[in-house]
């Protein structure tokens, strides 16, 4: 099986049968971004993070523009179809029949959007044995928020394809009680969207936590999928 997962506990997840399969985003954003001040357009620097990136991008004229990313309203995701895609191959090439997912921040938002993916395909008798999709059977989200997305994504399945229902693969919202980057409540949110979440929240804020507590929970998800 494939567990997407950050290398703290790559020695332990793979002593339970996991492969860890690390994916990089495909969007790179811009150092700088063209912003109005006082009806002139200036020059900004986007956090001096060199070669940072993005499964997708909320506004179209800039990349960098994350203002709308807690903004709860349907919007359009940009260069969503690029990630989908490259998630697709990925799974296409996988020998087993099921995985786990894993995401941080917007990751998990990602992810979010992956397990309505799986979700549905698993629902579905006509796409159960042809979306690639369906091989994902859990996730685990880590600092997420809801996904906004709401177009058509792919395999003929629509963003709003789990509308009305709950997502039904198995998950772990682990969410940072003084995460001020995304508070509390939007994890929350998000783990309400699925049937049977399981939440682990830590005394933290915006980070993957290396605290054993957490690789614990982790190791106990696993272990039970």
């Amino acid at each position: 099986m494939l567990a997407i997962m950050q290398p703290f506990a790559k020695r332990r997840i793979r002593e339970l049968g996991y492969d860890c399969m690390y994916l990089e985003a495909p969007h790179l954003l811009p150092l700088t971004s063209m912003v109005e001040v006082d009806g002139k357009m200036v020059e900004v620097t986007n956090g001096g993070r060199e070669n940072a990136k993005a499964w997708f991008m909320y506004s179209e004229k800039d990349p960098s523009d994350a203002s709308m990313a807690l903004q709860e309203t349907s919007m359009e995701y940009f260069g969503l179809d690029t990630s989908i895609s490259m998630i697709k191959d990925c799974l296409c090439k996988l020998e087993t029949e099921s995985c786990t997912i894993f995401g941080f921040s917007q990751g998990a938002a990602f992810v979010h959007i992956l397990s309505i993916l799986a979700s549905t395909a698993r629902m579905k008798p006509d796409c159960k044995h042809l979306s690639p999709f369906a091989k994902i059977d859990s996730a685990i989200l880590v600092s997420g928020f809801a996904s906004m997305h709401q177009r058509c994504m792919t395999d003929n399945l629509q963003a709003t394809d789990c509308e009305g229902s709950l997502i039904t693969i198995r998950s772990l919202h682990i969410i940072g009680d003084r995460d001020t980057s995304v508070p509390k409540p939007y994890g929350e949110k998000l783990a309400a969207l699925y049937a049977e979440p399981q939440l682990y929240i830590h005394n933290g804020g915006h980070f993957i936590s290396h605290n054993k507590a957490i690789i614990d929970k982790v190791i106990e998800f696993l272990g039970h999928v």
